[in-house]
């Protein structure tokens, strides 16, 4: 028998859509400076594997720096967390984990968006 995975999630967070930007992430209740928003398990994908730009895939990856990885698929609402100039969350990659933690890099206040700056030149117009 297989135990099962505890993946902590923050409670007061939920998927929307939002006008404009799709699919987001939004606190629906406070949450403080440093609090862990997520930890999300991730896929290694090799340069081989990566998803080509364009596709249903790429814009959901990150950076990972574990060769012969060079980007991950992270499982949960962190792929869905926008990208902001401004933002109130960071990602720390969590190589011996393999997971990616999404933390609150200030306070967020209930109803608002929880963003992330995405390190790299955007190959879409922000918003």
């Amino acid at each position: 028998m297989t135990e099962p995975l505890d993946v902590p999630r923050h409670p007061g967070i939920r998927v929307a859509l939002l006008e404009g930007r799709g699919r987001g992430v939004v606190a629906i209740e406070p949450i403080r400076h440093g609090e862990l928003i997520e930890i999300a398990p991730v896929v290694r994908l090799s340069a081989e594997a990566s998803p080509p730009q364009g596709s249903p895939l790429f814009d959901y990856v990150f950076a990972w720096e574990e060769p012969p990885f060079v980007e991950a698929l992270a499982f949960g609402v962190l792929s869905l967390a926008n990208h902001s100039d401004a933002p109130n969350a960071t990602v720390h990659c969590d190589i011996g984990a393999g997971a990616i933690s999404l933390l609150a890099a200030r306070d967020i206040e209930a109803g608002e968006e929880v963003t992330i700056d995405y390190g790299t030149p955007l190959w879409f117009e922000a918003r």
